[in-house]
């Protein structure tokens, strides 16, 4: 494909036209542990995935480490720390008042056994640390500082139940004391419902104490215990006499604060508790030796204790298509074990360590046929008490040619069966499943009168994924060549909004199963919620601020999966890097936004501008309006392998009454003939509107984006408009008097 020539032109009104082309705390580990792990203390920042087991949602306020220093809690009787530890250094900002939506970073732990909360038995979840507040004098309120969280999404402004227990500090004189409580936060408003235990141990600044926090969930009354929340106790022990620690259960002490059953309430999702929360809206503190497990035991190693470092899963090979990222695991042992990923290349003795990647789960960069064919990779775990380092076996990684996708509609789907689960994939029809398995699930998602028909329920989210490839044949996903386009077109109708109370994220998704987990094709309960057995599932998302009226500046908002390892597909946009928002230009907070009975049509696509580059556009039309945004993945990851499309409403009270989609396609499309240049004929201004008249040659049918920057020196470029056919634009919001507008072709 030739490049367009760089043309340059400035104007008499000074703004500048610029044309050129488009620019292509270490844990233990899952192995001692009966339902629980968590994931490495270092697994936080730039470049990690925050994956399962791991940490995600790191904020400039709270730092996470690994190998740099760490709390001692030898003099607690605690084994020694191995390094790690996370630094909160954030003022402290009063939950009393402002509302409840803390900024933090979350633990992310591994899937339970079995999956179901709560269990069919009574049971225990423990979570114990080391904690050190590093001034106190910043507590001048009632404030959070940890909290046990929802698996498949943490807390979240206006949503009230999302906790299983909250930890919270106050200063009582000079000291600081600890209480423990279950969702205190009522529809999320600081502190006003609910009772928070306060345990009578002063403690103070620089001081390192040990917490152990219980969670008894309680099963004997069966689904009552989901359906009431009432019935889980929360217990709260610091600085248990270590005489008892690695005791079996008959042996705990008694609690130093309790959250007993009907003081408070305890989420009713069945997803169960699954993301460790530290909060960086409060004081400055650090945390350190993170454990969660089944048992106490398992919680409190006695010092002296010390496990050899050991390998309980091995990684295995993989086979799989070059031009995509490869994801190894592995399973480690040991008191306080760290580890490290190394490779070598293929026919190569030697190894090397990869930098960053020290937790469980690595995902290496997109691999290319030509250099990474056969590449080798394995993990090293070492053990601080004793010296000992055990290495896993190799695990090698062979590359097999992309199949790229033909260009032409792929699927097409106006649902006039009245079915919306029939096998098999068809090139009119699609088959989707929903999260809602329960008696009325035939009533949550329909294919009825020529339409698929999604209606919310009341409370939870919902989750609809719409197969659009027959893997049970080929196996194989749409695969894009570079240039060219996959889009979906879905128009959607929201029939009212009756239930309506406060907008919420309606998020669409664009997802590769086949490199990652199994393409559902049938309701089922691992389908829960918004999980969609979402482990390893590449993607990217559109989340639409989605009401009446729009409650944000910019209402698009696109992003890109990184948090591979969870298996909740769409629920938190935690596991996702943010592509920014949009449109360009901002502004459409308190706008007119989704009006009852009217049809819009959403277009999502993705187009592979270089190997490991794409863009992403997603346009709402309808009703007299037209929302645009395109974004590119800067991230390299690329994604540009395909089979599913979703769609996740938020609960009926922040979505529409039901929505409508008539028809369902998806198609490949070609990249477009690019000219070898482009010449400005014409630049004029008229108040806000600036219009552009341009010239290709040769002379052609062509497509064009127009993008505009304020300074020539900014960093990135606005896209205004893409696919462009004519030869003019006017950019309507040029209110400045300076700005820069470059056109590219395709």
């Amino acid at each position: 494909m030739k490049n367009p020539k760089i043309r340059f032109l400035l104007v008499a009104f000074t703004f500048a036209v610029l044309l050129c082309p488009r620019v292509r705390a270490t844990t233990f580990l899952t192995d001692q542990f009966v339902n629980y792990a968590t994931g490495s203390l270092g697994d936080s920042g730039t470049g990690k995935t925050g994956g399962s087991p791991g940490w995600n949602s790191s904020q400039t306020a709270i730092t996470v480490t690994n190998g740099s220093g760490s709390l001692d809690g030898t003099s607690l009787g605690l084994v020694s720390s191995a390094g790690d530890d996370v630094n909160i250094t954030a003022t402290n900002l009063s939950q009393t008042t402002s509302p409840f939506n803390p900024n933090g970073c979350y633990n992310l732990l591994t899937q339970k056994t079995p999956a179901a909360y709560p269990p069919n038995v009574t049971s225990n979840m423990y979570t114990s640390f080391l904690y050190r507040f590093n001034a106190g004098i910043d507590i001048t309120d009632t404030v959070m500082i940890a909290c046990m969280e929802l698996e498949s999404g943490g807390i979240q402004s206006g949503s009230g139940v999302d906790a299983y227990w909250q930890l919270f500090a106050t200063r009582v004189g000079s000291n600081i004391q600890l209480g423990i409580a279950k969702n205190v936060f009522n529809n999320g408003v600081g502190i006003v419902t609910g009772i928070t235990n306060w345990a009578a141990t002063n403690l103070v600044a620089g001081q390192t104490f040990f917490v152990v926090v219980r969670l008894q969930i309680n099963a004997t009354n069966g689904v009552s215990s989901v359906t009431n929340g009432v019935d889980d106790i929360a217990d709260l022990f610091i600085n248990p006499s270590p005489s008892l620690f690695g005791a079996d259960e008959t042996s705990v002490p008694t609690p130093s604060a309790s959250s007993p059953t009907g003081d408070g309430t305890v989420p009713t999702s069945p997803t169960g508790p699954g993301r460790f929360f530290i909060v960086a809206s409060g004081p400055s503190a650090t945390l350190d030796e993170l454990r969660v497990a089944s048992t106490w035991l398992e919680v409190t190693p006695p010092l002296g204790q010390c496990v050899s470092a050991g390998i309980s899963a091995d990684p295995t090979n993989i086979t799989q298509s070059a031009e995509i990222s490869a994801i190894l695991r592995a399973g480690i042992s040991g008191t306080g074990a760290t580890n490290q990923w190394q490779i070598s290349g293929s026919g190569s003795s030697t190894w090397t360590n990869i930098p960053g990647a020290f937790s469980t789960t690595y995902v290496t960069p997109n691999l290319s046929l030509a250099s990474d064919n056969g590449n080798k990779y394995r993990i090293i775990v070492g053990v601080p008490c004793d010296g000992s380092s055990a290495t896993s076996a190799v695990a090698t990684v062979t590359l097999t040619a992309p199949v790229v996708t033909s260009p032409g509609v792929v699927m097409d789907d106006f649902f006039q069966d009245t079915l919306r689960g029939n096998t098999p994939v068809t090139p009119d029809n699609s088959v989707w499943v929903t999260s809602d398995t329960s008696p009325s699930s035939s009533q949550d998602l329909n294919a009825d009168n020529g339409s698929l028909v999604a209606s919310p329920i009341s409370g939870t989210s919902s989750l609809y994924v719409g197969g659009f490839v027959d893997e049970s044949s080929t196996n194989l996903p749409i695969d894009i060549a570079v240039g060219n386009t996959i889009k979906v077109t879905l128009p959607f109708i929201a029939n009212s909004f009756n239930s309506h109370t406060n907008n919420g994220a309606l998020r669409f998704g664009l997802f590769d199963y086949a490199d990652g987990n199994t393409l559902p094709t049938v309701d089922s309960s691992a389908f829960t919620g918004s999980l969609g057995d979402g482990l390893d599932v590449r993607g990217y998302m559109l989340s639409v601020d989605f009401g009446p009226t729009f409650t944000t500046g910019s209402p698009l908002s696109l992003l890109v999966r990184n948090g591979l390892s969870d298996n909740n597909l769409m629920g938190t946009t935690g596991d996702y890097l943010s592509m920014q928002s949009g449109p360009s230009g901002g502004g459409y907070s308190n706008a007119p936004a989704f009006t009852a009975g009217v049809t819009y049509t959403l277009t999502f696509s993705v187009t592979r501008t270089d190997v490991n580059t794409c863009s992403v556009t997603a346009a709402i039309s309808g009703g007299g309006t037209n929302w645009m945004f395109t974004a590119t993945d800067t991230n390299g990851l690329a994604y540009h392998r395909f089979d599913a499309f979703a769609i996740r409403p938020n609960t009926l009270e922040t979505s529409a009454d039901q929505f409508t989609f008539p028809e369902f396609k998806v198609e490949v499309i070609a990249a477009p003939p690019t000219p070898q240049s482009i010449m400005i004929t014409n630049v004029s201004r008229n108040g806000n509107n600036v219009t552009l008249t341009w010239s290709p040659n040769p002379s052609g049918t062509y497509t064009y984006t127009v993008q505009s920057k304020v300074h020539l020196t900014d960093a990135t470029w606005t896209t205004l408009q893409t696919d462009i056919t004519t030869t003019s634009y006017t950019d309507m919001i040029a209110s400045g008097s300076t700005g820069f507008y470059r056109v590219s072709s395709p």
